[in-house]
Order: structure tokens, then sequence, then C-alpha cells
């Protein structure tokens, strides 16, 4: 990744923000940096097909995305970031395994990560850590590699969606934070590391109400500001 950012300060709420991905350290009020000898517990936030430049804390002003814009403004916010893959299943090899897809091999949806990439879950639980995945749909599914190193890799998607394309089940992220949110809360006494992903902004554009009313005929901004809506509730429960 290549990428710049602007801070507020050296020290930021307990969160580390990065668009469309979010890492956040915990618990709150400590550095974004800890000591060596510090065990923090890990929350990853993936939000698929977001763009930057359709959420307020880059410019767009014709979206609610209060929850994203907070992170933005009192965390770290990345003005230039590039995906190596622009695919949900090897953006994540990527970013989960540190390595480009020369290496990791993965350059579309649908292959599987070889057993010779570590990955971020596996280093964490040799580490001690206590590990769990909670993915919107399908291009993510157990069977592609990416479960490995998990406790914990809920990928219960449901039936199809309207498209009927394997490629797009999913589930919403109602559904993904009710799951995340109960494994994190019997954490309590554990060090963790939590993934969880979003895949609501991606087609089909379907927001649910109120998002579908408020941004009929800007479904996608619907999608994006649903999605907004419900992270606050993950940084609720962990902040």
């Amino acid at each position: 990744m290549n990428a710049s950012y602007r801070a507020g300060s050296h020290r930021f709420p307990g969160w580390l923000s990065l668009f469309a991905l979010f890492f956040f350290l915990l618990p709150s009020g400590r550095p974004v940096f800890p000591a060596a000898s510090e065990a923090y517990n890990l929350l990853l936030i993936t939000v698929d097909t977001l763009r930057a430049d359709h959420l307020g804390v880059y410019g767009y002003d014709a979206i609610k995305t209060p929850a994203i814009d907070r992170l933005g403004q009192g965390g770290m916010l990345f003005s230039r970031a590039f995906s190596h893959v622009p695919l949900t299943l090897p953006s994540h090899c990527s970013l989960l395994t540190g390595t480009l897809p020369l290496y990791h091999g993965i350059r579309d949806n649908g292959y599987r990560l070889p057993a010779a990439a570590a990955t971020l879950a596996e280093i964490l639980k040799k580490s001690g850590y206590r590990t769990g995945a909670f993915v919107g749909a399908f291009p993510l599914d157990s069977r592609f590699g990416l479960d490995r190193g998990f406790d914990v890799y809920d990928d219960l998607y449901g039936s199809k969606n309207a498209v009927r394309d394997l490629s797009f089940v999913e589930r919403k992220a109602d559904d993904v934070n009710r799951k995340a949110l109960d494994w994190i809360g019997g954490r309590r006494n554990d060090k963790f590391f939590a993934w969880i992903h979003y895949f609501d902004p991606h087609a089909p554009y379907e927001p649910p109400s109120p998002f579908k009313e408020e941004y009929r005929g800007r479904e996608y901004d619907g999608e994006i500001a649903y999605a907004d809506f419900r992270n606050r509730g993950a940084f609720g429960q962990t902040g």
C-alpha cells in the first residue's frame, strides 16, 4: 500500500482507522502504538466496495456517515491508499497476509489461499489470542482458505439473493454484527483478534428502510449509510 495520512495528535481515543479498512487497538484511551510488553485486543473491520469519495470525511456532503466521519476526524485518515487487487478475496488475502498477489497467488475470487502464506490470525493465535471472523458474503467463504488461524469463522449467509449468482450470496450487516458482537462480548477476559466484514455496499444495491427512502435513486449511497449506521453498533460495544 502506498499511502499518506494526517493525524490530529500522537494519541488517539483507542482507534486506528483506515478506509475502507478499519483497524482498532482496544481498549480506548491508550496510545495507538503500545509498548512491546502490552497486550491489546485487535478489531479489524473491512467494508466491501466502499469508495472513499462517497464518505463525508472525504468531502462528500450528499451522504450521512457520522460513525466513519468521527473515526477519520479523531484517528488516522489516509488520503492516498491503493488496493493491490480490486476484488474481494485477493484484496483480503493481501490484507491478512501482508503480501502481494505475486506471492500469495490469489488474483481472482474463487481460488484457495495456499498453506505457505501465513495469515495474521495464525500469527496472533500462536501468541495466545482468541480469534474470530464474521464475514458478510460468499467470496470470503471458509473454503477459500482465510479461515486458517481463526477459532471461529462465521460464514453462514443463508439463501441466495435476487441476483441468483453464487458470488453474490450475502447477509446484511445486522446479522454480521449480531454474531460478531455476541462473540466479542464473551471475550472480556481474553485477549482477542476479531475481523468483521460488511458486504452491503456491493451490488445489488438494496438498502433497507429508512435508507431506501432517504437515498432513493442513489441506492449505493443508501447501502453505505446503512453500513455506517451498523458500524456504530460495533464501535459502541468495543470502545
